[in-house]
């Protein structure tokens, strides 16, 4: 005899109350393994997918409060659009001292024609001989003499001019030396009457930069 109709034959010798009363502690008994079973596995899951839960939370909390913190009168991209502005403005300031540095560069390189050597003295000295002859003055004598003053500065030359011509030309000549290439100015000049036409006295000290 198998054991379904054993089973059979012992539930049907039973008052129905006494079946339905082992089939309700089969299933509590039943339920209660099953509890003790998953029980931990579904507080560890719970735990699990509370701890999401929470770390979600506190993401989109810390989100809107970031959100919060960079809107200025409604404008969430207030802070990077003057960030994009000051970038700008940087760039502009940038250029602008590149642009100074190539004329700063530029005038370097110009400064090289009024630096000290012994060519640029030559010249200068021809050019105030043919200065004299463009205002029409007679010249008596042009000599030099060239000071290391050890400074920034370096050379100092000073050329002392004798020459004769109108009073006026005279004076355009002086002021043509003043405007010469190299740094220089009249620091001495003495006019004396003559019979025909005044004599000058003057001194020239010019000044060139130490290369």
């Amino acid at each position: 005899m198998s054991l379904i109709d054993r089973l059979d034959r012992y539930y049907s010798s039973r008052k129905p109350s006494e079946v339905w009363l082992m089939v309700i502690l089969v299933a509590v008994l039943f339920g209660y393994l099953l509890y003790t079973f998953l029980s931990p596995i579904s507080s560890e899951y719970r735990a699990k997918e509370e701890g999401r839960y929470n770390q979600l939370t506190t993401n989109i909390n810390s989100a809107e409060n970031f959100l919060k913190s960079i809107t200025v009168n409604g404008d969430k991209d207030y802070y990077v659009k003057d960030l994009t502005r000051k970038v700008v403005n940087k760039r502009v300031e940038l250029n602008g001292i590149r642009a100074k540095l190539a004329k700063l560069d530029s005038a370097v390189k110009n400064l090289s024609k009024f630096l000290y050597n012994k060519d640029n003295w030559s010249k200068f000295l021809d050019n105030i001989a043919k200065k004299a002859k463009d205002n029409n003055l007679k010249v008596f004598n042009i000599s030099n003499v060239v000071y290391d003053q050890n400074s920034s500065f370096g050379k100092v030359l000073d050329v002392n001019i004798k020459c004769k011509g109108e009073y006026g030309e005279l004076l355009s000549f002086m002021n043509a030396l003043e405007k010469s290439q190299l740094v220089s100015n009249v620091s001495y000049a003495n006019i004396k009457a003559a019979p025909n036409k005044p004599i000058a006295d003057i001194n020239l000290t010019v000044w060139g930069i130490r290369p």
